[in-house]
């Protein structure tokens, strides 16, 4: 069982927005879909959603056909890039309109799975752009989905808070066994999130892959390195004065409140990464994975 898009096809006017798409997404995988600005993926999370049509082409969900349903059939559900809440209800009142019985009691249970076990009767305005999302994501996981659709719901936050709800939300996926498709145009956060990565360009897929097969036939996909055999994001590795792949410091990059800098490496490729204050531009240092610390 698999979520099937198949010759999906969308025009406006004379603009192809969707031009025969085709790719699967296993069942309980988070699948990302990249594409800059206007390459279509908002457009066919909208057509999965049923909130827009299709032209052509078929979306199949569990062996059904979605398009057969009604949007509130579907079981399908949406995190946007703002949070959508009803600011003249509460949050719990919020999370309770999603609920199949209007029930406050599972209501609060999807709080404290997102950790916002106290915030029932908050006022939405007293929240973080981060909470807001969570109460968002518990509204969406409240309607008890099987589909989960990520519209790049993590644009406005802050690159901490942003990582941060990142890995909340692919553990929380994955623990409740969803099938989820993001959409992004960070290469690095499908990267981070996605057991697989479809590209999306101009209204047409370009290839479908694990980080593994990106990184290999996709060059420039984004700034992810090879070390010891193990594929990892900048996220996960470290620059040191120590021993590791060399690197020389091209420049220093503020930005955030810290000091990154762009590195290259022997054979000319560049990449961005933390750097130390005491770092000196044209010096050479070392590249390493981070050390993994266990419970």
């Amino acid at each position: 069982m698999s979520l099937n898009v198949q010759a999906l096809r969308k025009q406006y006017r004379s603009r192809q927005v969707l031009d025969g798409i085709d790719f699967d997404v296993r069942l309980h995988d988070i699948h990302a879909i990249v594409g800059v600005s206007g390459s279509g993926k908002s457009t066919l999370l909208r057509i999965i959603a049923g909130l827009e049509t299709c032209d052509a082409g078929d979306v199949v969900f569990n062996d059904r056909s979605l398009l057969d349903f009604p949007a509130h059939e579907r079981r399908v559900t949406m995190l946007s890039q703002t949070a959508l809440l009803f600011p003249h209800l509460t949050v719990g009142e919020n999370v309770t309109l999603a609920t199949r019985t209007r029930s406050r009691k599972q209501a609060e249970h999807w709080l404290n799975v997102v950790r916002l076990s106290d915030r029932y009767d908050a006022e939405v305005h007293e929240l973080s752009g981060g909470e807001q999302q969570r109460v968002s994501l518990a509204r969406a996981l409240a309607a008890e989905p099987t589909l989960l659709l990520l519209d790049e719901p993590f644009t406005n936050l802050d690159p901490k808070l942003k990582l941060d709800l990142q890995h909340f939300i692919r553990e929380l996926v994955k623990d409740l066994g969803l099938t989820a498709l993001l959409v992004t145009h960070d290469r690095e956060e499908a990267m981070l999130m996605a057991d697989r990565v479809t590209l999306l360009e101009a209204g047409k897929v370009t290839m479908t892959g694990t980080a593994e097969e990106l990184y290999e036939h996709a060059p420039g996909f984004g700034d992810f390195l090879m070390i010891d055999g193990d594929l990892l994001s900048s996220s996960r590795v470290t620059v040191t004065e120590t021993v590791g792949e060399p690197v020389r410091l091209l420049k220093k990059i503020y930005r955030f409140g810290q000091c990154f800098g762009e590195y290259q490496f022997e054979g000319g490729r560049t990449v961005i990464l933390p750097a130390s204050e005491s770092f000196e531009v044209g010096m050479t240092y070392q590249v390493k994975r981070k050390e993994e610390k266990h419970a």
